[in-house]
């Protein structure tokens, strides 16, 4: 690696004026090698192992002033003796990047490509941050010289192990004014009055798909699915926080609101809403802990969910969908959780979905049963989750697909007070939702009620109190199911299952405690719908709690 004397000299005159801009290395890292515009490309070779998987690699340059722009490109190749690469063992590398506020600091990072870059069959060009410009998923601002760290994520090695490949080139780029930030208005109400709000709790867009469909289709995309509200979910990134203000404005009717999907290797979470206090996802590099992730995202207002929590298990999945499978349930606080996802991606799933063959053309998504099995052994243990559904999708082109993988191929219908996230965020906490498996269009309306002695009324997420002997009744109204299935489950075990005969459909049904099987959120009951294919509703449930001193 070749460069000019003066890029470094200076770096050195900068250090030796204590240079607050230049953190510490963490101790252990080798000296930079330097990184400035007309000097040679940096190069980072090595190689990974399977012990290596779902770790990282912090490769330190020293960007010399007078960058303007820095660049980052990488690829990977497996070594001899592996079999031949499929979805299930093929390697994976991710790549990001951290700028000279240090590479353990939201305030540096400047962000996360996955690893859409480095696939041999999905030839993309560099990875650049400049001040007024960056790459999808990475940050722009001022290129300021000091120690800089592109960050090699393993997601996942090949059995004999896998070589990687960094490019990192600074230029003299013109220096341009930084984007003005445009934020959305948290206390926007898009809609005034109680009612049912739909909204996608999973949404990719333009920093997670370098495809993803520009901000007109993906509002138009999600017009088509009868969405409300839009959890728009990047990858790791925050950048789209400071950008969908105008896109609001635009949609009035609309409540787009922010978060991003914090992709570890042992799990994915969801932070919605702006979580400026954090921006990690290394859980296991260094002291990094999902825990203190929650904590910051909690701190910062947002809600914290878990996703998929049993999607693709290890370890015949582990290489084909890194960290999907959740395993973070030691590292977590489940009473500061507050959404599950029980359906991730589409309801009817094929073989391409699954990455293995399937007897049939299609089957329900396997991992929809596994995923409510942990969700009621959560509420068992006296966690007070609320289940929701999100597509995953990153948008799609053809017509046909979108009542299945699009935006709203599944969608939680939440009784909030209006349509603002304040509003929605006290109706998701109280549990107010239930999951319409297959979409708006493709699934039935229901509405589940409770009442109870002294007049206690409740919806999905309430509790009712009740005395030794006494009853309280459920009440299931369902619009658009006739020909289905409605089954009800008291604490994770089936009650009764009935055919819906007419539109609408009403059923009352006696319901009591069961407390030799309640644990501390008392009896829950809840209800499902499905027809011949799949489940088409999930409620969150009821619960009947017993009186205690103080009820």
């Amino acid at each position: 690696m070749k460069a000019s004397l003066l890029p470094i000299l200076l770096l050195s005159l900068l250090s030796a004026c204590g240079d607050s801009s230049t953190p510490p290395t963490g101790g252990g890292l080798p000296s930079a090698p330097a990184c400035a515009p007309g000097a040679a490309p940096l190069e980072f070779t090595g190689s990974a192992g399977g012990g290596d998987a779902k770790s990282y690699r912090m490769l330190p340059f020293a960007v010399a002033p007078g960058t303007g722009r820095v660049e980052l490109s990488y690829d990977w190749s497996d070594k001899p003796g592996n079999p031949p690469s499929t979805p299930l063992t093929s390697t994976t590398f991710d790549l990001g990047l951290w700028d000279q506020r240090g590479y353990r600091s939201a305030a540096g990072f400047r962000g996360w490509g996955g690893s859409r870059q480095g696939r041999s069959d999905n030839e993309q060009a560099p990875i650049f941050v400049q001040a007024d410009g960056a790459d999808r998923g990475f940050v722009p601002g001022r290129i300021e010289p000091g120690l800089w760290f592109a960050d090699l994520g393993i997601a996942a090695v090949a059995p004999n192990g896998a070589d990687y490949r960094v490019r990192v080139e600074c230029k003299a780029a013109a220096a341009g004014a930084p984007p003005a930030e445009d934020p959305v208005d948290r206390g926007h109400v898009a809609r005034f009055g109680a009612g049912w709000y739909h909204g996608d709790f999973h949404m990719h867009a333009y920093h997670s798909n370098p495809n993803a469909p520009d901000w007109p289709d993906f509002i138009a995309q999600a017009r088509a699915a009868q969405l409300d509200f839009l959890m728009v979910t990047e990858y790791v990134t925050g950048q789209h926080w400071h950008t969908l203000g105008a896109v609001q404005r635009q949609h009035p009717d609309l409540l787009i609101w922010p978060g991003r999907e914090i992709i570890t290797y042992h799990g994915h979470m969801m932070a919605f809403g702006e979580t400026p206090s954090v921006l990690e996802y290394r859980h296991g590099f260094e002291d990094v802990s999902a825990a203190e992730i929650q904590r910051l995202s909690k701190a910062d207002g947002a809600l914290f969910g878990v996703n998929h929590p049993t999607t693709f298990p290890p370890p015949l999945f582990s290489n084909f969908c890194r960290g999907c499978y959740f395993e973070l349930d030691d590292a977590v606080d489940w009473s500061q959780v507050d959404t599950i996802e029980l359906v991730n991606g589409p309801m009817i799933a094929t073989a391409d979905d699954l990455g293995i063959p399937l007897p049939a053309g299609s089957i329900e998504n396997p991992f929809v049963a596994t995923a409510i099995q942990k969700w009621e052994g959560l509420l068992a243990q006296g966690y007070k989750i609320t289940a929701v559904s999100g597509s995953d999708s990153k948008g799609v082109d053809a017509e046909d697909q979108r009542s299945r993988k699009g935006y709203g191929s599944s969608a939680t219908a939440v009784h909030a007070q209006n349509l603002s996230r304040p509003a929605l965020s006290a109706a998701i906490r109280a549990g107010h939702a239930y999951i319409r498996a297959r979409g708006i269009a493709n699934s039935p309306q229901v509405l589940f009620e409770a009442s109870g002695p002294g007049g206690q009324q409740g919806i999905y997420g309430d509790s009712l109190v009740l005395a030794e002997g006494e009853t309280a009744t459920l009440t299931t109204t369902v619009s658009g199911g006739v020909g289905q299935l409605l089954s009800y489950y008291a604490n994770g075990l089936p009650v009764l299952s009935l055919p819906v005969p007419t539109d609408p459909y009403v059923h009352t049904q006696a319901a009591a405690r069961l407390p030799v099987s309640e644990g501390p959120l008392g009896t829950f009951w809840r209800i499902e719908l499905r027809d011949a294919q799949t489940r088409t509703v999930i409620g969150n449930p009821i619960f009947l709690k017993p009186a205690s001193a103080g009820s």
